[in-house]
């Protein structure tokens, strides 16, 4: 397990999962893996109660490689975007009561669930945000969750 020793930066406020060339290439060839890493420092130290889930924001990759082996970088105002109009984030924890069903409230998932490592998509005014490790997160409850997605950049 990687030790908190190793953090990269004491900045909480919302930023890009990467930090220079190296680690956006990393993440354009596999977001899933680069988030799932990332959050892997913190994972085993927290333990989310109830049923709340935790999401890393999806960001459109840096670049796109276009026909020919040409980068097409995005602009910085893109990627801001993925913090105000982000609906898709990938499960990096879940509280032990999510995707139970309640009687007594009268919520039944019917068997759904959700695993860590599944894109999801939600309504962008229903979750709380925080950042961890430049990992822009949300913290949602279950009943929130519309779809699981096979590919984010599907809703982007």
């Amino acid at each position: 397990m990687a030790q908190l020793a190793t953090v990269a930066t004491m900045t909480m406020a919302p930023t890009t999962p990467w930090r220079n060339d190296d680690e956006a290439e990393e993440y354009a060839q596999d977001p899933k893996g680069f988030m799932l890493q990332r959050c892997s420092l913190w994972m085993d130290n927290a333990e989310y109660f109830h049923n709340y889930i935790v999401t890393a924001t999806y960001y459109l990759p840096a670049f796109e490689i276009l026909p020919g082996g040409q980068k097409w970088h995005r602009a910085q105002t893109t990627h801001d975007e993925a913090l105000w109009q982000g609906k898709v984030g990938l499960v990096v924890a879940k509280g032990p009561l999510a995707f139970r069903d309640n009687p007594e409230t009268g919520v039944f998932f019917h068997g759904q669930d959700v695993n860590i490592g599944d894109w999801l998509q939600y309504d962008i005014h229903d979750p709380r945000q925080f950042t961890i490790q430049r990992i822009h997160c949300r913290l949602l409850k279950d009943v929130h969750v519309i779809a699981r997605l096979k590919d984010p950049r599907m809703v982007y």
